[in-house]
């Protein structure tokens, strides 16, 4: 009996792909890529890109004019506040701590009780040199560790130097030979380790007075191209108007390229007017500031040398030529800065006669040195002490003390002159910030008044 056969069991057919259904249901991010490029593409797409540009590069130089005048303001406003006081800090330390070392030693070669006046500018030194040493560690940035550890290094020297000079003072007044030996040391500490710290505090200072200035001597260039770009931008966009629309001129668009130019105008004025005050404060202020500085630390050093060489009695011709050389140097660098027509300086720090009378004072100064050193080697002794520590006119000591005087009165010239140089070129900038920012809003709102019917004629 054969098998009947079973029919075998339909299987549904898999069903087809629907190709009738609009591609940008299958690939939406493409499709809408296409649409927007296409609409891109259009003239109502073309003038709004145009737009966002011309809106961008107006604001965007706008923003960058405006912050570059205040970082310059800040700037100077950190400079005057800090940098310079800290500067003409580390200057004031290291003149009274010379002239404290020499106020000691003099009063040391009158022998006895010392007179009242060497005693009390012995005193006003330190006194300043310890004021000096706190006006400078308040106004130090807390990341300089090094200076502030340098200072810190002096403030506990300069302690351990009273405390030597006050032995020898007691000793001397008792006539205890032992003084000289103390006195020597103090001397020495000062002069080997005090000094060279406070030497080197100052040189970095006065270089940050530098650099910090030289750094925004240069116009700002490139908010200069940011702000011609925009120019250009502006004016590309009106010449294409016009050769789509046929109208010679947009209003608005003129408009906007007049804010844009008057913000441009307005940025080049305040930043070579900025940057001509920032270098002339260096050439005119901070440069004669940090030589006369040098020139007068020079002639402390040999000051406090000559009486030094008193109070061990050496004898003053093993020095006499160095001394006679750097005393030279000083001279020479001074004439500099005498009244000079054709110096191509508008001011002077020989207004107020300041380094005439300190070029005079070290004439006689050094008259005075060559009379001493004589009457040392002739073996008149108490001679040369009385025309060294003297203060009648002709004598070592009141001339130094004339030629410092005169130094400081030109220094302090210098730097009113620096300071009076920064203030200039941080006012001349005081409004230009928010004056530029608005005429830049108003530039970019008058872009969208000038496009904005022009797009709706296409639509």
């Amino acid at each position: 009996m054969a098998t009947p056969t079973l029919p075998r069991p339909k299987v549904p057919a898999a069903p087809k792909e629907d190709t009738s259904a609009p591609v940008g249901s299958r690939h939406p991010l493409r499709h809408r890529a296409a649409r927007f490029w296409n609409d891109v593409l259009t003239t109502p797409g073309r003038m709004s890109v145009f737009t966002i540009v011309a809106i961008v590069s107006v604001l965007l130089g706008g923003i960058v004019a405006s912050t570059t005048i205040t970082q310059r303001q800040t700037h100077h406003e950190t400079l005057l506040a800090e940098v310079e006081p800290v500067a003409n800090a580390s200057q004031t330390l290291y003149s009274s701590l010379t002239i404290a070392d020499s106020a000691a030693n003099t009063a040391f070669i009158t022998g006895g009780i010392e007179p009242p006046e060497l005693r009390d500018r012995y005193l006003e030194a330190i006194a300043t040199s310890s004021s000096a040493i706190i006006a400078a560690s308040q106004g130090l940035d807390r990341a300089d560790t090094e200076s502030i550890d340098q200072l810190a290094n002096i403030n506990a020297q300069l302690a351990t130097y009273t405390g030597l000079v006050e032995t020898a003072r007691t000793n001397n007044r008792v006539a205890n030979p032992v003084g000289s030996a103390y006195l020597a040391t103090a001397s020495s500490l000062m002069q080997d380790t005090i000094l060279p710290a406070a030497a080197d505090l100052y040189d970095r200072q006065s270089s940050s007075v530098g650099e910090s200035d030289r750094e925004w001597s240069s116009p700002p260039w490139g908010s200069f191209f940011l702000l011609m770009l925009s120019i250009a931008v502006l004016i590309l966009l009106q010449q294409w108007l016009w050769r789509l629309t046929a109208r010679r001129v947009n209003p608005a668009l003129a408009m906007a390229t007049l804010l844009v130019v008057a913000s441009f105008l307005l940025t080049m004025v305040a930043g070579f007017l900025a940057a001509n005050d920032n270098a002339r404060g260096l050439s005119e202020g901070a440069a004669p500031m940090n030589e006369l500085t040098r020139q007068r630390i020079n002639a402390q050093k040999v000051r406090a040398q000559e009486t030094l060489n008193l109070v061990r009695r050496t004898d003053p011709e093993s020095s006499a030529a160095e001394r006679g050389r750097i005393l030279e140097g000083v001279r020479s660098s001074l004439t500099v800065y005498l009244d000079d027509e054709d110096s191509g300086r508008d001011t002077s720090l020989d207004d107020n006669g300041a380094v005439t009378d300190a070029i005079g004072a070290l004439d006689q100064w050094m008259a005075a040195q060559n009379r001493a050193d004589s009457l040392y080697q002739q073996g008149d002794y108490q001679g040369a002490i009385a025309i060294s520590s003297g203060q009648s006119p002709g004598d070592s000591g009141a001339a130094f003390d004339d030629f410092d005087e005169s130094m400081q009165n030109a220094i302090e010239e210098a730097r009113e002159t620096l300071r009076t140089r920064i203030d200039k070129a941080r006012r001349t900038s005081s409004a230009g910030p928010d004056l530029i920012m608005a005429l830049s809003a108003l530039a970019a709102f008058a872009v969208v008044v000038g496009i904005a019917p022009r797009i709706r004629e296409y639509l």
